[in-house]
């Protein structure tokens, strides 16, 4: 782990347990900056549905977690990995909750309805999505 300020680093292996791992890591460093209780549950299940995403349609490679607490306005998470070939469309604006029937679908629609703000960028052969909820 990595901290700087109030912005705060981990890496997680890109397996399944991870996922379980980066929500307490949120969670813990969200309630370290007094976080609201809503905001926190919120950024922990974003995060969650981002990781599970990277490990599901990443390249494998480590997923990079960040929370950022600078802003006095915005609580920020991010999750990057490695790009694989084929993933899901990265525009938030199309980014919809799959029906309850469907298979698989639903974490960037849940991602996109809870996160007030949604960067999604590309370099270096990895994807970024940074959620940012008002405090």
């Amino acid at each position: 782990m990595i901290k700087s300020s109030e912005q705060v680093v981990c890496t997680f292996p890109s397996v399944s347990f991870s996922a379980r791992q980066a929500r307490r890591f949120v969670r813990a460093e969200l309630s370290q900056l007094a976080g609201a209780e809503a905001v926190v549950d919120d950024l922990d299940l974003v995060v969650s549905e981002l990781v599970a995403n990277a490990i599901q349609h990443g390249d494998g490679s480590n997923i990079v977690v960040s929370v950022d607490g600078r802003s006095a306005i915005w609580f920020a998470v991010a999750v990057s990995n490695g790009v694989a070939t084929s993933r899901p469309p990265m525009d938030p604006t199309t980014w919809a909750v799959a029906a309850t029937d469907q298979p698989s679908g639903r974490g960037l629609g849940i991602v996109r309805r809870l996160a007030e703000e949604i960067d999604v960028a590309e370099s270096d052969g990895n994807l970024h999505v940074t959620c940012r909820r008002r405090r």
